[in-house]
């Protein structure tokens, strides 16, 4: 800015040293609207100062600054005749050029040299296209005189548009009530004027600057250098304001007040944004750690219910067991003494009254463990699933780039690598663990290879020559009497020795396939717990990026509230 004093220099530069660093920060936000808002704050000190002037069509703008200039450089009518932004700036020859979609205007007048003035098309309802124009051009301004006609009220569309300047842009604005000379008496004019203010008032809760005129006098005036019409226009008080009272140093106060306070504004919408990414990150810790605890519930609950499956082998092996010694007692007597010597009949006996019935429960029993097993590690998996797709589509905002960009591309590949898993997962290994686990029990129990036969038909073909054994006589004991003797002693034995071996198996059996499923849920549990590491590293280095971020804008605005003090 050429007009710009040495005293002002420093406190413009260090003005854009803290919006360039405020730039850096919320870039990480990729929030493309605070961006905005902070650029035009730095532009806002390259700039000339800058008034623009807004409202709706009819109002009688352009008249307005052609009073001002002393001359009709506008274009003036009671239909939208402006439809681009026109900007006035000082130049020794009258030209015309197009910048950037807007006319430019030079014009050698004096009042031009430190300032551009800068006309809007009208805003109205009926033509969105111009409120568009008007604002793009509002972040722009350092002061906003707004127009509004005397003959009515504040309209809705002004209401918004005044709103719009003053909240979203924090633009100082003042008020210009065109076409007083409407009324017919100073009393006519107090109640206009009163009602004015206490619309704006009312309306947006500040004590507004409003300059009453009538740009239609003024121009007449002008055009007669009648100074009775200049008196009437009320000309003389805004030329006053905006050339003597917004002095060089008053615009260096404005338009830095107008750039920080644009910045503080942003620094708090980005605090509330860094802030949210924090909330939104301990609300998927607290969701995470719930899942955990679930998971961990539900591999228990497995685990538990499992128990079922093993008390009924258990169940069936303590039936054998029973039937066994049953067996066994009956057998061994006096009166069956020759039976003891055919091993084959014994075996079939055994097999026919003990194992079979029996061995075939005991083979459903363990199908159905497996199944059950089967159906379980599908139901972790899908709850799997259904958490990460549950967790990718809570709290979405903003998804082009960013902070819940990243989030919701890395559940997301979560969610895809475990359903990956589970359909490459293949169930029934699940199930053949436990039946291996089982086979080996009674492998190691027995002494047998199992191999690929079925286990209750090796636990059959194993007791009923373990039957033989125990229980076999000796062919040569042919005396009665010595048959008689030995026979309760032998029989005992036999019941205690199946017993135990019965025993060591049931044993054997039900610890290695329970240990085996707790094994094979535990397995499954780490699979799902690990997948949120990736998330959980990505929440803990974002957390320290944003509590960074929002230290940063703690001492931006510090540094923005000093210049503040420093143009006071």
């Amino acid at each position: 800015m050429e007009f710009l004093r040495v005293e002002h220099k420093e406190l413009i530069e260090n003005e854009k040293e803290l919006l360039n660093s405020l730039i850096e920060e919320i870039e990480k936000l990729s929030d493309e609207s605070l961006l905005e808002k902070v650029r035009e704050a730095k532009n806002l000190l390259d700039n000339l100062f800058s008034i623009v002037f807004i409202g709706e069509f009819s109002t009688g703008k352009s008249s307005i600054i052609n009073a001002i200039i002393g001359k009709e450089v506008l274009p003036e009518g009671i239909t939208p005749t402006t439809d681009k932004i026109t900007v006035l700036k000082y130049g020794q020859d009258a030209s015309e050029q197009s910048e950037n979609g807007n006319l430019v205007l030079s014009v050698q007048n004096e009042k031009l040299k430190d300032i551009c003035i800068v006309d809007t098309p009208g805003t109205n309802v009926t033509i969105e296209q111009h409120e568009q124009i008007t604002k793009t051009y509002i972040p722009k301004a350092d002061i906003i005189f707004f127009v509004l006609g005397s003959e009515r009220a504040v309209t809705a569309t002004e209401s918004r548009l005044i709103d719009f300047v003053s909240n979203e842009w924090k633009k100082n604005v003042v008020f210009i009530l065109n076409k007083i000379d409407i009324v017919k008496d100073e009393e006519e004019f107090n109640l206009l004027f009163d009602h004015t203010r206490s619309q704006l008032r009312l309306l947006f809760e500040l004590d507004p600057v409003i300059f009453p005129i009538s740009s239609k006098l003024e121009l007449e005036a002008i055009r007669s250098s009648d100074q009775n019409l200049n008196s009437q226009s009320g000309f003389d008080k805004l030329i006053d304001y905006m050339f003597e009272t917004l002095s060089q140093d008053e615009r260096i106060k404005i338009k830095l007040k107008s750039s920080t306070e644009i910045a503080l504004s942003v620094c708090e919408d980005a605090d509330r944004e860094f802030n949210s990414y924090i909330n939104s990150i301990s609300e998927d810790f607290e969701k995470l750690n719930e899942f955990d605890t679930r998971i961990n519930g539900m591999k228990h609950e497995i685990i538990d219910n499992s128990k079922q499956f093993t008390e009924r082998i258990r169940s069936r092996l303590l039936e054998f067991k029973n039937r066994g010694i049953e067996f066994i007692d009956d057998l061994m007597r006096f009166e069956n003494i020759l039976k003891l010597i055919r091993k084959d009949k014994i075996a079939r006996q055994f097999e026919e009254k003990v194992s079979t019935q029996t061995m075939k429960e005991l083979e459903k029993d363990l199908d159905s463990m497996v199944n059950w097993t089967e159906r379980s590690a599908k139901t972790l998996m899908d709850t799997a699933i259904t958490f990460y797709r549950d967790l990718e589509h809570r709290n979405i905002k903003n998804l082009n780039t960013g902070f819940y960009y990243d989030r919701s591309r890395l559940i997301e590949t979560i969610r895809s690598e475990i359903e990956k898993k589970k359909m490459q997962m293949d169930p029934s290994l699940l199930g053949g663990n436990l039946v291996d686990s089982a086979r080996t029990a009674v492998a190691s129990v027995l002494g047998v290879q199992v191999g690929s036969i079925a286990i209750g038909a090796a636990i059959v073909s194993s007791f009923s020559s373990l039957l033989i054994d125990i229980t076999g006589i000796v062919t040569t004991i042919a005396l009665v009497a010595t048959a008689f003797a030995i026979l309760p002693k032998k029989r005992r034995k036999a019941i205690k020795e199946f017993s135990e071996k019965v025993d060591q198996l049931t044993y054997e059996v039900v610890s290695s396939v329970a240990s085996q499923e707790e094994r094979d849920m535990d397995n499954l549990k780490i699979q799902i717990l690990d997948s949120m590491m990736p998330i959980r590293n990505f929440y803990n280095m974002e957390l320290e990026k944003i509590r960074d971020s929002v230290s940063k804008i703690e001492d931006i605005k510090k540094g923005l509230v000093n210049i503040e003090k420093g143009y006071m």
